[in-house]
């Protein structure tokens, strides 16, 4: 057996256990308005994406989520034009006669760079300095820096009749080479937070 092998699968496993440790699994920051206990029925779904496309795939999805659990929600496309700016005027002017009771809005708060170092993948101290030689010019046996992108989301949701902050989450996500990875994981997370504090309740 190469004796280079299980050092690498251990090599790996740290790697991908450093990586997973920013994938998109719990907050990183939760805060909640603890006088407010109502349950969520009919929420207007925004994300503050620039581009339209993913603004649609993401309030689609988000849409498609709470359904599932037999919660109302709408996407704020349906109500606001993607050229429209969303700005406090114009959610209440979308909402307006609308059954609306929360507005969740999505968006990224920060990018940052982090970066894993992984060391060389086969290690000789007992044997001859041939095969060390030999072995420390493979290719595949340096130690590189392994850079990444970590995201940062918000996701605030609003009561839609006092306009007040009732709930916010912050969640730090590797950023995928799929950007629909990134979304699903995210509401998910979002979804999977609010009905353990009551906020979601999935209906009959």
């Amino acid at each position: 057996m190469n004796p280079a092998a299980p050092i690498r699968l251990i090599l790996f496993v740290l790697t991908a256990v450093v990586l997973s440790a920013c994938a998109t699994k719990r907050p990183a920051m939760e805060w909640r308005d603890e006088g407010y206990s109502a349950e969520l029925d009919n929420i207007l779904i925004i994300a503050a994406i620039e581009r339209s496309t993913r603004r649609r795939v993401y309030e689609d999805e988000f849409v498609e989520a709470l359904e599932a659990l037999n919660v109302e929600a709408t996407p704020s496309y349906e109500l606001m034009t993607t050229s429209l700016t969303i700005s406090r005027e114009s959610v209440e002017a979308a909402i307006k006669g609308q059954d609306i009771d929360a507005v969740l809005v999505t968006r990224l708060l920060g990018v940052k760079e982090e970066e894993v170092y992984q060391p060389p993948t086969y290690y000789d101290h007992h044997r001859g300095y041939h095969r060390y030689y030999t072995h420390a010019l493979e290719s595949d046996n340096r130690a590189y820096y392994r850079r990444f992108k970590v995201l940062t989301l918000e996701t605030n949701i609003y009561d839609a009749a006092t306009k007040e902050l009732v709930w916010s989450m912050q969640s730090e996500s590797i950023e995928p080479s799929v950007p629909r990875n990134l979304i699903e994981d995210q509401i998910a997370l979002t979804i999977r937070t609010l009905q353990a504090r009551g906020l979601i309740v999935a209906k009959e």
